[in-house]
């Protein structure tokens, strides 16, 4: 139910924006464009044929501003080898809404001519690579990557930005819960929110925390607030360690079980590369 909100920077030199991802070197981009979109179909299972008629096993319809890439892998390179170059450089930073590989994502086909419009995508259904991951900050995104292989010489790498108008990262609650404890545990913390000059929890995340701590009654876990600049570390610790105390005070109002649950200002201290003023849930060790 919770959202995970994540700002993700990728700070890479494109040609054509600031904004983007590093592929395989020597692959040549052969698509850029962006384009609003009212009905971006979104894929969050895998694809299945009935009766003839394409019927994901999840997905879902986003109003965005949708920016694609797609590039010619450099030979020598599998789909495998350009899918992992890509997913490196977001995974970190984002929730895993679905992830799937070779044929059990569903026909290639499918993905390169019905969803993507992209018929060179087109390859052999057991090398082909989908993902999907939201980072979601003061605009939330979704990412999708998806790379095909159709012969030695003839690899793609394809990625959209999929920056979501106002209200819709909501549409995704459900599936970014099934992904984000995993998350949380996997690599010990995750970024719940970029903040601004309000410090408050959603109502979603706060949901969310209830249920992670009652189904986690032997973890310890700590939300911690950072901030950097304008003033002297000392002063920005005891900002945040106030900020923290009512992030607390959010959930144990709401009914959450806190006994496992702590607050903590970070202050400046603690830099993650990218990442700025933020809230974090971070898993203690025992």
């Amino acid at each position: 139910m919770l959202t995970k909100l994540v700002q993700l920077l990728v700070l890479i030199t494109a040609t054509h924006t600031a904004f983007a991802l590093e592929p395989i070197l020597g692959s040549e981009q052969k698509i850029y464009n962006t384009q609003e979109s009212k009905d971006h179909w979104l894929i969050l299972g895998a694809i299945q044929r009935i009766s003839g008629s394409l019927k994901p096993e999840a997905e879902t319809r986003l109003q965005a501003n949708v920016t694609q890439w797609l590039w010619k892998l450099p030979e020598g390179h599998n789909s495998q080898e350009g899918f992992n170059t890509l997913k490196a450089q977001l995974s970190k930073q984002t929730t895993t809404l679905f992830e799937c590989k070779g044929r059990e994502c569903g026909l290639s086909n499918d993905f390169a001519n019905q969803v993507f419009k992209q018929s060179i995508l087109y390859g052999r259904d057991s090398d082909q690579y989908y993902w999907a991951g939201l980072s979601d900050g003061r605009k939330p995104s979704v990412w999708v990557i998806y790379t095909s292989q159709r012969s030695a010489k003839r690899v793609y790498g394809y990625v959209q930005k999929i920056e979501l108008n106002k209200g819709e990262v909501d549409k995704l609650d459900g599936f970014v819960q099934q992904g984000l404890a995993q998350t949380l545990f996997d690599q010990g913390y995750i970024v719940l929110s970029k903040l601004g000059d309000e410090t408050l929890l959603r109502d979603a995340q706060i949901q969310w925390l209830k249920s992670l701590l009652k189904e986690n009654p032997n973890e310890r876990f700590a939300l911690v607030v950072h901030r950097y600049g304008g003033m002297e570390n000392q002063a920005l610790i005891e900002r945040t360690q106030l900020q923290a105390d009512g992030l607390l005070d959010q959930v144990a109002k709401a009914g959450g079980f806190i006994k496992n649950l702590y607050a903590h200002g970070g202050g400046a201290m603690l830099p993650r590369a990218n990442l700025n003023d933020r809230i974090e849930l971070v898993v203690l060790k025992k």
